[in-house]
């Protein structure tokens, strides 16, 4: 009896771990607790998950019960080091669009956040959302035809990477994003300027490395329709930034639509509801067939 006890115990813990951990096509899976008023609703992952040849940190949020394959949102953060790192704050924003019905992906980038590495502020960090992307379109949850997604700051200069490395969106929607790494460079601190120079080098010395960056020298290169929202007193990336691509948007014919808050910093923090039902009407139009089961 005191072996079948143990045994019992042992199946029990067994299936217990299996519930938190799980581990699919290079790419492990930790369920993690989360206070959030969508706990009810949605499960988040922390996931580690390989991208040329590193152990990279992220996490994945999708809703506990669905019918069929859910549309996947990336979500491509800003800062850079860990100074803007995926923390609760904003897992609990994330859950927020996962309680609508997307299964939500989000790296730290190598380097950060206890991933392998060095970053490199666009260069070949971009590989590592292209690499969750992939692992994440095979997730069986996931249907992947349908993909949007939110780009903040840093995050939306690698938002229009992924479109230049040729990945397409049924629609992206930019807050505050980078588009010119030389304005960016010369409108920015000392101490940026600093970490640019270790992750990128100078302006001067790496021109090639800085206009690679720069959406605005290769706008021809979006492929997805695009929303664009900046805030007009924005005191890290000036929304003369947005206005520039535009620009280059319209003359090249592109799909588009430009909000600018009046007033509104660099998180946007005055228009929070107003610029999120923005993305959320965004993604609808352009996820016509959003819950699909079946693959197109």
């Amino acid at each position: 009896m005191k072996k079948f006890g143990i045994m019992m115990l042992v199946t029990v813990l067994t299936v217990a771990l299996t519930a938190f951990f799980s581990k699919s096509d290079d790419m492990i899976m930790e369920k993690m607790p989360l206070r959030s008023p969508y706990a009810h609703d949605v499960d988040i992952y922390k996931l580690t998950y390989m991208s040329d040849g590193l152990k990279v940190k992220g996490f994945l949020l999708k809703p506990k019960e669905s019918k069929g394959k859910l549309p996947l949102l990336v979500y491509n953060r800003g800062g850079m080091n860990d100074y803007g790192s995926v923390n609760n704050k904003r897992l609990l924003y994330l859950s927020s669009w996962a309680q609508k019905g997307y299964v939500v992906v989000t790296t730290q980038y190598r380097g950060n956040g206890g991933s392998e590495g060095k970053e490199t502020y666009g260069g070949n960090d971009v590989n590592d959302i292209i690499n969750l992307i992939h692992h994440a379109e095979k997730l069986p949850y996931v249907h992947p035809a349908q993909k949007v997604v939110i780009g903040y700051s840093r995050g939306g200069m690698m938002t229009y990477l992924l479109m230049k490395n040729g990945i397409h969106f049924n629609a992206a929607a930019v807050v505050s994003g980078i588009t010119d790494m030389f304005q960016f460079y010369d409108g920015r601190g000392a101490n940026v300027k600093k970490e640019l120079r270790k992750m990128v080098g100078s302006p001067e010395a790496e021109r090639k490395k800085y206009k690679s960056r720069s959406v605005v020298f290769w706008s021809e290169k979006i492929n997805s329709p695009l929303l664009i929202l900046h805030g007009t007193k924005d005191k890290k990336v000036h929304y003369s930034q947005a206005e520039k691509l535009v620009t280059n948007l319209k003359s090249l014919n592109k799909e588009y639509k430009y909000v600018l808050y009046e007033g509104d910093d660099h998180p946007l923090t005055q228009h929070f509801n107003e610029y999120n039902q923005e993305i959320e009407k965004w993604f609808a139009i352009h996820l016509p067939k959003r819950f699909s089961t079946s693959h197109e």
